[in-house]
Formats: C-alpha cells, sequence, structure tokens
C-alpha cells in the first residue's frame, strides 16, 4: 500500500477504527478474557481487510472528491460493492460518513454516503496525506 490514500486508510484504521475497536473490546470484556489479544486479532483482521479493501476505498474517496463529498453505489456492480463495504466498514463505523441505502430489485441495494469531508481532511493531514491533491488525481484503480 504505497499510493497516499492507502496510507489514508490504514491510517484510519490504526486510529479512529482500532481506537473504537479497542474501546468495544474493553467494555465487553469477561474477567477471564484477554483483551489485549484480542485487540491485537481485532486489529490484524481489520489491516487484512483494508489491504483488500483499499483499492475501493481509493475510488470510492475519489468519486467522492468529484461530487462533493457523496458517493452513490449499488452491490450489483464489484465496484460499487467494493465501495460499499469499505466505506461501511471504515468511514461510516467512525462517523467519517453517513449512509443510506435503497432496495433494488433481486435483493440489491443502492447506498448513499455522505463523506464528513472537514473531518477527513483533518485526518488525512495527521497522517501526511494531502487529501485534496490525491483524491483528484488518478484513474479506477484495479481492484485487488
Amino acid at each position: 500500500m504505497a499510493d497516499p490514500l492507502d496510507k489514508l486508510l490504514m491510517y484510519i484504521v490504526e486510529h479512529p477504527v482500532m481506537e473504537a475497536e479497542s474501546r468495544g473490546a474493553e467494555i465487553t470484556a469477561s474477567a477471564t478474557q484477554n483483551v489485549r489479544e484480542e485487540i491485537v486479532s481485532i486489529g490484524a483482521d481489520q489491516r487484512q481487510d483494508a489491504t483488500r479493501l483499499s483499492s475501493y476505498f481509493a475510488e470510492g474517496i475519489r468519486r467522492a472528491a468529484r461530487n462533493g463529498g457523496s458517493v452513490t453505489v449499488d452491490d450489483t456492480d464489484p465496484m460499487g460493492n467494493g465501495i460499499a463495504d469499505a466505506f461501511a466498514r471504515f468511514l461510516v463505523t467512525v462517523n467519517l460518513a453517513s449512509s443510506s441505502s435503497r432496495d433494488l430489485p433481486n435483493g440489491h441495494y443502492s447506498y448513499d454516503f455522505d463523506l464528513n469531508w472537514p473531518q477527513l481532511q483533518a485526518i488525512a493531514q495527521r497522517a501526511g496525506v494531502d487529501l485534496n491533491t490525491v483524491a483528484s488525481t488518478g484513474g479506477a484503480p484495479t481492484p485487488r
């Protein structure tokens, strides 16, 4: 993950996502549970998912940049489905985006995402990424 948007995604995973996951694990922990070990395992899973979904995340960010921070995708398209998965896991769960969905025929869904662009820019800055520059460059990445 050498791309600046990959760097941003990993920063989001390591900071807001893992902070939320750690709090959740600590709140629900039992006396016999090894919370630290559980958090390490969750982190490994989150990083693996981020690597798998990084190209979708990047494409979604680029689409949002071109559309005032909003993206609509549906799960009938592999790219749209991947963007929905990445945004739901890494942005919506930590309040960097909001989402809504609509039913489509044959059990499919359309998803609307509204990114909190100012908050995302602040996180990108802490990650050393100029979000406005990198989000406006590059074509559609190849899914991994």
